[in-house]
């Protein structure tokens, strides 16, 4: 990868020594922070002192090292890289035991269960298996330097871990593995309301494009296991296809290097991650656009933005605003007047955010839905200012987090702009800038909205946009003021600027579990037949069933003879008591006094309002206040099956009690 320039020997092993010393001596931090929390007396646990003596042995011995190396590195060093030479097939034997190691670790049920949410430990596994990946990399390919060898074992080891992580989401458990888990595979049955239900029902509200691409496994009465691959691979597949999409623009010709930087785009775009929606208009536009032909420059803009005016308020101007960067990055000023030169980049915009508009209003007459006002809420919802900084909600803070992650890139962007300023006019890199800048606060905006600030998805549009200037400036694939001058394929970038841009998404990504879920086929059974003879207990009396949650069960066919109440799905009831919608909230409440439903299917209900400190307290408190007090002052709990997020609540008789 001659794109880097590498570090001298000396600089590269001490930074090695550093690292490693780094992380033992947190690690040791994170148990003895780990020990006080479980009341674990350290002068009588062996095992927790043996733990902690090897990270305090690693430490020494990497500052050992580190002294040793101030009076005779070359000999240190020459020493350790000797190491290199040795038969090629124990290189792919260790290469294969290092890329296994860091997923067999923390799979580990003792491993997570101890210690999973330790983040030092977890890195200082990742970076000793990264280690000896290194060493294997380099016995297999010795022409690699050694910085290259673990920069490419780096990335091959954390696609493999993205991998394995998002395997286990797919799985044949009957009911939800997360808060709103199988809404996604309810919302997209609305589309086939007809086939699946008997009956055309309003198509949904919030992430329409979302649902629309996960319906397609209705179309084969697929099952539930079915459902979930297809979201895993839509999520994999269609970030995994901007890569090739920019690739194709970048016009990279060493394989090498394609490669490797597909592997890091991939793991950055999935950081956040990107939503998979967003991925289509992204993909038309770095597939269709053209700055050079108008057809195809119009054709590309107008379909993103439909497509983005149908997903998200917030991406109206995303499909206009990546448009112009692209024009900007490819089409020099040339001494052009300021107003010619903007015209199309400025009419892509103001057109396209328009077209957003039209698409969506569009969407809302079509959809069956009475109340236009119902696809807005999340404009009135409140802001909540303190999740900028480090919160019980994200222990980063939203703001120090995506300044964390965009620090390393903007850096190189920097040296890149400031290396090459003879090439770019004002006007262009202002635009850019001014681009990126809207599309970061817009992210901002919207994480700090209730319901949101838990990650950094909602910056998913900045990040894509990031990725696309960066790219453009690394391998010098835009167009300079003197197009008879043209750069070479690479702008080398030091070693230490690369591996602080790939270890970003890494960091992130190594904080993930690989965790498999494990039921027992037969109790799920049983909990079903319980639901369906609930089910047609009530049908027997005419009466009439909710399902808040669980809704799947009804669109896949695992419970049969339910008439499906529209209303009231649970995404749907958070964000309107999220949004405190209070004509919303009030006919709600008016249905749960008057006991229209017989039954109602939710999770178990637990009335407990948070103190701010906690994590999603306004959320909680939200949907404590608007939704689960009145059902709970008008139905009883009457079934429980708790391992499995499923209560069945039947009306109270008598005198009402409240919570």
């Amino acid at each position: 990868m001659n794109f880097i320039t590498p570090p001298s020997r000396r600089t590269f092993w001490r930074v090695i020594l550093v690292v490693t010393a780094a992380l033992s001596l947190l690690s040791i931090f994170d148990l003895i922070n780990l020990a006080a929390k479980l009341d674990v007396n350290l002068s009588t646990q062996i095992s927790w002192q043996a733990g902690i003596a090897a990270l305090a042995m690693l430490t020494l011995l990497a500052l050992l090292g580190l002294g040793v190396s101030l009076r005779s590195g070359d000999q240190l060093w020459g020493r350790i890289e000797a190491l290199g030479f040795i038969q090629k097939r124990i290189g792919i034997v260790i290469i294969v035991a290092a890329l296994m190691g860091f997923p067999l670790v923390i799979s580990n049920s003792f491993f997570q269960q101890i210690l999973g949410g330790e983040a030092w430990v977890r890195l200082l596994v990742f970076w000793m298996f990264a280690l000896a990946g290194m060493w294997g990399v380099k016995i297999f390919r010795n022409e690699l330097s050694w910085s290259v060898a673990l920069i490419a074992f780096m990335l091959c080891q954390s696609v493999l871990l993205l991998l394995l992580i998002n395997i286990p989401s797919v799985t044949a458990y009957p009911f939800s593995m997360g808060w709103s888990e199988t809404s996604r595979y309810y919302y997209p049955s609305l589309f086939l309301s007809h086939k699946i239900f008997g009956e055309q029902f309003g198509l949904p509200i919030l992430h329409p494009t979302l649902h629309f691409l996960l319906a397609a496994p209705y179309l084969f009465d697929a099952p539930l296991w079915a459902h979930r691959f297809w979201q895993t691979f839509l999520r994999l597949a269609l970030a995994g296809l901007i890569v090739p999409a920019l690739m194709s623009r970048l016009a990279i010709q060493d394989r090498g290097v394609k490669i490797f930087a597909g592997m890091w785009m991939i793991l950055f775009l999935l950081m956040g991650p990107i939503y998979l929606h967003l991925t289509i208009p992204v993909l038309i536009l770095l597939w269709g656009f053209s700055p050079h032909s108008s057809t195809r420059a119009w054709v590309a803009v107008l379909l993103a933005s439909l497509w983005a005016g149908t997903s998200r308020v917030n991406w109206y101007v995303v499909p206009g605003m990546i448009a112009a960067v692209l024009y900007l990055l490819e089409v020099p000023f040339n001494g052009k007047n300021f107003w010619r030169y903007i015209f199309k980049p400025a009419s892509w915009f103001f057109v396209g955010t328009l077209t957003a508009f039209a698409s969506m209003q569009v969407y809302i007459a079509f959809s069956g839905i009475p109340n236009p006002e119902d696809f807005f809420t999340s404009l009135s919802s409140p802001l909540l200012w303190y999740r900028l900084l480090p919160n019980e909600s994200y222990a980063f803070g939203i703001l120090p987090a995506a300044l964390f992650v965009s620090l390393p890139m903007w850096i190189v962007l920097y040296a890149q702009f400031r290396s090459c300023r003879a090439d770019w006019h004002p006007v262009r890199i202002l635009f850019i800038l001014a681009a990126l800048l809207a599309l970061f606060v817009g992210g901002l905006i919207v994480s700090l909205k209730i319901g949101g600030g838990a990650d950094l998805h909602n910056l998913d549009a900045y990040f894509t946009m990031l990725l696309i200037v960066f790219s453009y400036l690394v391998f010098a694939r835009y167009t300079p003021e003197d197009q008879q001058k043209r750069t070479a394929e690479f702008i080398p970038l030091p070693w230490g600027n690369v591996m602080s841009v790939i270890v970003i998404p890494i960091l992130f990504l190594t904080q993930s579990n690989i965790a498999f879920k494990t039921y027992d086929p037969s109790r799920t059974d049983a909990v079903l037949q319980s639901l369906q003879a609930n089910v047609d207990e009530v049908n027997a009396d005419g009466g009439e069933i909710l399902f808040i949650t669980q809704r799947h069960l009804i669109s896949m066919g695992m419970l049969h003879d339910v008439t499906l109440v529209p209303e009231y799905e649970r995404e749907e009831l958070m964000e309107m008591a999220m949004s405190n919608n209070e004509a919303f909230l009030a006919h709600f409440k008016q249905e749960m006094e008057s006991q229209r439903f017989d039954l109602i299917v939710v999770d178990p209900l637990t009335f407990k309002i948070l103190a701010r400190r906690r994590a999603f307290s306004e959320e909680n408190n939200a949907w404590v206040r608007g939704i689960m007090r009145p059902i709970l002052c008008n139905y009883h709990l009457e079934e429980s099956f708790p391992q499995d997020g499923v209560a069945l609540y039947t009306p109270q008789e008598g005198e009402r009690v409240c919570p």
